[in-house]
């Protein structure tokens, strides 16, 4: 149930990395609620879809067009970037990218929609961000077990182009892009911080991911 809650916000809040794009602004208050309340939207509509192939090219879409893969990669990678050369760089950039739309599809989404509810508390505007805190209640999505409600606080920012963009995401107090740094972290500590190694292994991870995608069944609606 941790990991389906962890996929409905990954997509809620637009799963980004940290940017701090020069002349970044915070994003109206207004303007953060409207947005939070459309992606919302929009993703409990993509899940309810039951054709699977039409379901992924919607969560597809959404990751390409919301998200900021680029800033997630950089996050992620952090200090160990200054080891990489340009080549290596665009490896794991194009690597980062094929992982980030394989990962939701390992996992079963095919449940009742009309069981999520998503909860705008509260907006508070700060100088550079605007942070919205909400709760995400999953309510029963079996028959037998009921899921609490889990507390939700991201960050937006309007971007130099005027694009809103997540910064930021905490569940029950853990980051879930920090977390991503800390498992990319031990993959490269585990090839003794030899990037070659690691961005092999990476693209063996990433090619598994999509051999497991490729071979499951889809469901036509």
């Amino acid at each position: 149930m941790l990991k389906l809650l962890k996929i409905f916000c990954m997509f809620l809040f637009v799963f980004t990395g940290i940017a701090q794009a020069q002349g970044e602004i915070a994003v109206p208050s207004t303007a953060a609620r409207a947005w939070a309340n459309s992606k919302g939207n929009e993703l409990i509509q993509a899940l309810a879809t039951t054709d699977t192939a039409v379901k992924y090219a919607k969560l597809d879409k959404m990751m390409t067009e919301d998200v900021n893969l680029d800033y997630i990669s950089k996050f992620v990678i952090g200090k160990y970037a200054r080891l990489m050369d340009n080549e290596q760089k665009q490896k794991y950039e194009s690597l980062f990218r094929r992982y980030a739309l394989s990962l939701y599809k390992k996992t079963n989404l095919d449940f009742d929609v009309n069981n999520i509810n998503f909860t705008i508390n509260t907006v508070s505007e700060y100088p550079k961000f605007t942070n919205v805190i909400c709760t995400v209640d999953l309510g029963k999505l079996t028959k037998d077990i009921e899921i609490e409600k889990i507390p939700v606080k991201f960050k937006l920012i309007r971007s130099p182009d005027h694009n809103i963009q997540a910064v930021d995401v905490e569940i029950s107090n853990v980051s879930m892009v920090i977390e991503y740094r800390k498992r990319f972290y031990q993959m490269i500590h585990d090839e003794d911080e030899n990037i070659d190694w690691f961005l092999e292994k990476f693209e063996d991870k990433v090619k598994a991911n999509e051999e497991s995608i490729t071979a499951k069944p889809t469901t036509a609606g």
